[in-house]
């Protein structure tokens, strides 16, 4: 049996990743370029999901997610470690005065499985928030630092790197970033350990002296909970 992966596969699991992070309606010319392969093969590949329900088509015969993703997502949630062992914990103990996000790592962006405002609601803090690029995300910027540098330079431009490149050197010499951004805002990030996510706090305004030690602090008790025992 060959070892090489399975390419449809792979393939078709990126196309329906690529269709349900669009938020709306797209065809298969511009869902072929976001991934960078033929627009043939992306029709193919939707129209081989259509037939098992995972997407389906409007009137002008773009694409949507089908029925089969309330299927999938259910099952998805039911058997993610991270979902069911974090979800308890985050609605007790997520600080109600800042945003709290938990997010993973995909193909150099950033999805949110949890993001919570002030007086947000459970509801609308599961995965209630767009995917943001990794090098403009503090959860993402957390994450690349597992990579190494030859890497990410391949993979971003050098505008980009310059934004990630200190930010990854904290993370590997601290264990967690904190980035102070230009408009006053300040956010920080730590990895979940095995989970390949990370937890963030971000929307601290102009802090008081202290603050960010305080709230780096918080961070880590919250993080220490959410890494489930091996």
């Amino acid at each position: 049996m060959s070892s090489q992966p399975n390419q449809s596969l792979i393939d078709g699991i990126r196309c329906l990743q690529y269709l349900i992070s669009s938020g709306r309606a797209i065809g298969c010319r511009e869902l072929a370029r976001l991934m960078g392969i033929n627009t043939t093969r992306v029709n193919r590949l939707l129209m081989t999901m259509a037939s098992i329900g995972l997407t389906m088509q409007d009137e002008q015969r773009r694409y949507l997610p089908g029925p089969g993703i309330h299927a999938l997502a259910a099952q998805t949630i039911r058997g993610s470690a991270l979902f069911s062992h974090a979800l308890p914990i985050l609605e007790r103990a997520a600080p109600g005065d800042l945003v709290v996000a938990v997010g993973v790592l995909w193909e150099d962006q950033v999805i949110y499985i949890w993001h919570s405002e002030p007086g947000s609601k459970m509801s609308q803090a599961l995965a209630g928030f767009h995917m943001l690029p990794a090098w403009q995300s503090v959860i993402g910027m957390s994450l690349l630092a597992d990579e190494s540098d030859e890497i990410l330079q391949q993979r971003f431009s050098p505008e980009q790197w310059q934004q990630l490149a200190p930010h990854v050197q904290q993370q590997r010499e601290k264990g967690h970033v904190v980035w102070h951004h230009s408009d006053g805002e300040v956010s920080m990030a730590q990895p979940l350990g095995e989970h390949s996510a990370a937890l963030a706090f971000a929307g601290m305004w102009n802090p008081e002296p202290g603050e960010v030690e305080r709230r780096q602090q918080s961070l880590h008790e919250l993080a220490r909970m959410l890494i489930k025992p091996s």
